[in-house]
């Protein structure tokens, strides 16, 4: 199984901008993912558009499975 989290903030300029992690490890929880999120903000090493990033909108864990058939 396969995980990618997906991180929304907001930028200095009042846009929302996308984080996306793939490889995620399963089960991570709601307050590592915001600890993560407050760490990026604090640090202030992404920009969007110029613009940094300033404070959490959301986030997201997708689980993709695959199942390959021999044929």
């Amino acid at each position: 199984m396969e995980y990618t989290l997906t991180l929304t903030f907001v930028n200095s300029a009042g846009d929302k901008s996308n984080l996306t992690i793939s490889g995620a490890k399963a089960g991570v929880t709601k307050d590592e993912v915001n600890s993560l999120m407050d760490t990026i903000i604090a640090k202030d090493v992404f920009e969007n558009k110029g613009a940094s990033l300033v404070s959490k909108y959301g986030a997201q864990i997708t689980q993709r499975q695959t199942t390959k058939f021999d044929l």
